[in-house]
């Protein structure tokens, strides 16, 4: 009897402190909320924020427009690049291969393409996904800039790559390459016998019910994605016209905030996604053993001692970040269709979790 009134008295607790715990939060949410209306412009081009925590949507919010010219605001429906955010993807599309025993991350890549123009140099498959390998930077190389409208097979991109200069020896230092994820497009296709854009889409967005999500590449341009945007002194200018399959392996995902919930919430829970899934965010080292903060797509770090792992992405007329603390089971995604904006998709992230762990509401 005894045992049965406090087991009574134990649910009665936990469900008030659950509510008292829903309440404070949404408290917390409707100051986010109430921040990010004063500092976005009802002119300005457009902001979407979602923030999960467990396996649930908890607070989802589009400001802005999402076309200028057509007075048309930003909402649920519409789809926008995301630049540098997509390499987690990629990261995860190896760690699958490399859980069905195709592929091993310290494998050198010359035993899967031999004939890249690399000389002695061994460069692992982690080296390519870290930013670690040396390679030549694609977005330095003048005649790729001078026909990134036009679109563009892997290989051809690779081969122009591979024009610019090596920038150091393999796992000597961390800087960033947007060359190493080229590669790692065409070895997706090469093991998986699928086009990069199919294996993403029939191994994660699918399974993941993420439907509005996919993957540009020779074949698709980002033709339903919403016109980006940089301000100038007139106010806002288009972007530069760009074809998308230059930006495959690295940046080529056209997506939106309901979608990026529910990849947040798969990299919380682990759901449909490989049992050696973590190793996207788990940092490498050099050669030297230090570490580089840089998993395989997302790196990690602390905001007021709080640690989270993340990944921005910032190209003409994108910026996006998505912030993960797994140990809080909370996601908080920005994207927004602008260049160097005033108020960046990190710096909302962060308003957010200021408000989702540090202030009170």
């Amino acid at each position: 009897m005894i045992k049965t009134k406090l087991a009574a008295v134990l649910i009665v607790l936990s469900n008030f402190m659950y509510a008292q715990t829903g309440d404070s939060l949404q408290k917390k949410l409707a100051r986010v909320d109430a921040e990010l209306t004063g500092k976005i412009s009802p002119k300005e081009p457009g902001l979407s924020i979602i923030i999960t925590r467990g396996n649930q949507v908890v607070f989802e919010k589009y400001y802005g427009y999402a076309n200028l010219e057509q007075n048309i605001k930003l909402n649920a429906e519409h789809v926008l690049g995301i630049a540098s955010m997509s390499k987690q993807f990629t990261g995860m599309a190896a760690v699958i291969l490399v859980e069905e025993g195709k592929l091993s991350l310290e494998d050198d890549i010359k035993k899967y393409m031999p004939n890249l123009p690399i000389g002695d140099r061994k460069i692992t498959i982690s080296q390519l996904l870290s930013h670690t390998s040396g390679l030549p930077e694609i977005t330095k190389n003048e005649e790729f800039m001078n026909h990134i409208a036009q679109r563009h097979s892997v290989q051809e991109i690779i081969d122009m790559a591979f024009k610019g200069d090596f920038t150091a020896e393999p796992g000597v230092k961390y800087q960033y390459c947007n060359t190493g994820y080229i590669i790692m497009a065409a070895l997706i296709e090469k093991l998986s016998g699928q086009s990069y854009a199919a294996f993403l889409r029939n191994r994660i967005f699918l399974p993941l019910e993420m439907n509005d999500t996919y993957a540009c590449d020779y074949y698709r341009n980002a033709d339903n994605a919403v016109p980006r945007y940089f301000a100038d002194s007139t106010g806002y200018a288009g972007a530069t016209t760009m074809h998308f399959s230059n930006l495959i392996g690295g940046g080529n995902i056209i997506t939106n905030a309901g979608d990026m919930a529910k990849w947040g919430m798969a990299l919380i829970s682990g759901d449909k996604l490989p049992r050696n899934y973590k190793k996207i965010w788990q940092s490498n080292r050099l050669n030297s053993g230090e570490e580089t903060g840089y998993g395989l797509g997302l790196a990690g770090n602390e905001y007021n001692g709080k640690p989270y792992f993340y990944h921005p992405g910032m190209g003409d007329g994108m910026n996006s970040v998505n912030f993960i603390f797994p140990e809080d089971g909370i996601t908080v995604t920005v994207i927004r269709n602008q260049s160097k904006p005033k108020l960046t998709s990190v710096e909302t992230a962060q308003l957010a979790t200021d408000y989702l762990f540090f202030k009170k509401y």
